[in-house]
């Protein structure tokens, strides 16, 4: 029963620290960081939060990863949200204070009971304002029941936020003070909005703040070292039908890695996965990264080596047509609003499963492609993304450039095309069946619905509004809306089943957004009358 009120705070599923996102810090690595932060944690401080400032790369979540499990078996972790710009709930600050009071409340009776009232007085309270969300989720219940924890949120610069200075940072300032025994450790890069934030007058004096970047570089080249030593000797052993030189790397090979990672982790990690790749000899693929030289090494370096990753990809590619469909499927890989896998992304883009195998084929250094077709293909790194997205940046690869624009255009395009074809009551469902009725729910939608078109129902105008208003394709988006709308009851059914029936006004608005840009004034009242 008390599972059943708590559901009401609609947490986030995967997004503590147990959900296996995350690598965490090779033994011998980063312990100065480390034993920084459970000083922090463990003894009493004047500063109970924690900014772990880093720029892009420097491996600020495999930390928090190593630091959450660290304090958990100290017993001390209240609860953990990793932000994650690749998933829609995890990158929406609406969902992290409900998400943290759930833990919270799955940790401490007291804090459960004093939240299971608050949820029965108004059980609407997860869609509430931050301000409120923080101060009757997380402040009177952690201060009525003189709860002692550490609560982690890493990566908030991943979150939606257009306010000045962090929302989050903003509301958490007011309160703080009144939770002594709570301690927040906050990762994020130092971007200006989270720079504000940390400065604000109520929050900088309790505030501690460790610039990652700025750490000791020889003790990171020498975390990197090890980092680099430890994953290429077990390639080594691994691939022992290979007979590679004795010993494998060499020791000099190791520092030249090094020195090219310029004590960025992301840079480290992508080159291992390259080098590592069941379809390639590693002796010739470190002798390839060992070979290229760059006059931008350092800061700018992972830009080369993404370069050199994607020409190696496709160097037998040389066709326009083909190019197209590799930008294509990065494309909806790179702008996808949660990750999909390869069996919905051929789904949705309507090409063969064998064409998206085959142009991830030799992207395992910067894409998670699992061997499975049914599961989640994930990037690894934002770095990736923003360099795709980049024209100055990626201008080596200039044919793999992903104008964000036009490829939301034809996701928008390709969703829509599947959401018209819908059908009424596609689960064959009796007359007035509620959701809590359904036996097995989620296999019930895999097997009439499956994952394409659940996407496709919920994202499609997520995609339309980041859509160009003008242009060859905007009569026929234009088209395919005017379709769906008509027959509107089969897609709304559908975010009924799928439990996001307010997706449908947010979608609305977002039509009609786009559609005042575009001036389509016949689409618009096809809209409001469905108000």
């Amino acid at each position: 029963m008390d599972l059943e009120i708590l559901a009401k705070l609609e947490p986030v599923k995967n997004a503590g620290y147990k959900s296996g996102h995350h690598d965490k810090c090779l033994p011998g690595t980063r312990e100065s960081v480390l034993i920084n932060l459970m000083l922090w944690a463990m003894l009493p401080q004047d500063q109970n939060v924690f900014w772990l400032n880093g720029l892009a790369g420097t491996g600020k979540s495999t930390i928090a990863q190593s630091f959450s499990e660290a304090v958990a078996k100290e017993g001390l972790l209240g609860a953990s949200f990793f932000c994650s710009r690749d998933y829609l709930d995890r990158r929406e600050l609406k969902h992290i204070f409900p998400t943290l009071a759930y833990q919270l409340a799955c940790h401490y009776p007291d804090f459960r009971n004093h939240i299971i009232r608050i949820i029965k007085k108004d059980p609407t309270i997860a869609h509430t304002s931050l301000i409120s969300q923080l101060e009757n989720l997380l402040i009177n219940p952690l201060s009525g029941g003189n709860i002692s924890c550490v609560i982690v949120i890493d990566a908030l610069d991943e979150c939606i936020d257009n306010e000045p200075s962090s929302a989050i940072l903003s509301v958490l300032g007011q309160f703080v003070k009144q939770l002594p025994l709570v301690k927040f450790f906050i990762t994020g890069r130092p971007e200006p909005r989270i720079r504000t934030g940390f400065r604000l007058p109520l929050l900088e004096p309790i505030t501690q703040i460790f610039l990652l970047h700025e750490v000791d570089l020889i003790s990171v080249d020498n975390d990197i070292k090890l980092y680099l030593t430890h994953r290429l000797t077990t390639v080594a052993k691994q691939r022992i039908e290979l007979k590679l030189p004795n010993p494998w790397p060499h020791e000099y090979e190791i520092g030249v890695l090094t020195k090219k990672s310029s004590q960025l982790f992301i840079f480290a990690s992508t080159m291992v996965r390259f080098i590592e790749s069941s379809q390639h000899e590693p002796d010739k693929r470190l002798k390839l990264l060992l070979s290229t030289t760059t006059a931008h090494e350092g800061r700018t370096g992972i830009d080369s080596l993404y370069s050199q990753i994607l020409l190696h990809a496709f160097s037998d590619i040389h066709e326009p047509e083909e190019y197209e469909d590799i930008r294509q499927i990065l494309g909806a890989i790179v702008l996808a609003f949660n990750p999909l896998s390869q069996k919905d992304l051929s789904i949705i883009l309507g090409v063969s499963t064998s064409l998206t195998s085959t142009t991830l084929r030799h992207l395992h250094s910067v894409i998670l492609v699992p061997s499975d077709e049914t599961k989640e293909v994930r990037i690894f790194h934002k770095s990736f993304p923003d360099f795709l997205q980049d024209s100055k940046r990626c201008i080596k690869v200039a044919r793999l450039y992903i104008n964000p624009k036009t490829y939301h255009e034809g996701m928008a395009i390709s969703c829509l095309e599947l959401v018209k074809e819908l059908k009424m009551n596609p689960c064959s469902l009796p007359p007035f069946t509620m959701n809590q009725d359904i036996q097995d729910l989620p296999q019930l939608l895999e097997n009439n619905i499956g994952g394409a078109v659940e996407y496709a129902c919920t994202y499609w105008a997520g995609h339309l509004k980041l859509s160009p208003t003008s242009g060859d394709f905007s009569e026929q988006i234009i088209d395919l809306t005017t379709v769906m709308l008509q027959n509107a009851p089969p897609w709304i059914e559908v975010m009924s089943l799928v439990n996001h029936l307010e997706g449908v006004i947010h979608s609305m608005n977002s039509l009609l957004d786009w559609l005042d840009k575009v001036s389509s004034s016949y689409l618009s009242n096809t809209v409001e009358s469905i108000y």
